[in-house]
């Protein structure tokens, strides 16, 4: 994800290692968790049944805002396009930039060490 030859950062399409192994860890620990919570549960008890539903739901949550914050950059298309032409075209123009800069700086410099004569 870091810049390349200066330019746009790099976003690949997949989701990174750490954030894939979170949902997986949140996801199967939830509904671990949730499944003892079904079949330890007294049938017919509202406090069990709602202990059920609601690990389910807090699993299911928890597990879309990570499955969210992984696909961030995914929302935002204008990110997926590496016009490369468009890039050289902007590099080539600040690099122009900068050379007129520094030779009008040299200019100027040099003229005024030549009325010190």
């Amino acid at each position: 994800m870091l810049p390349q030859n200066g330019g746009v950062p790099n976003f690949s399409m997949k989701l990174k290692g750490p954030i894939l192994m979170l949902l997986i860890l949140v996801f199967v620990t939830g509904m671990l968790l949730t499944l003892s919570f079904y079949i330890n549960g007294d049938e017919g008890v509202v406090a069990s049944e709602n202990r059920t539903k609601l690990s389910f739901i807090i699993t299911l949550l928890l597990s879309f805002f990570i499955l969210l914050s992984g696909t961030g950059r995914w929302w935002f298309p204008h990110l997926w396009k590496h016009n490369k032409n468009s890039q050289h075209k902007h590099r080539e123009r600040l690099k122009q930039r900068q050379r007129s800069e520094n030779n009008q700086s040299r200019r100027h410099h040099n003229h005024r060490h030549s009325h010190r004569r």
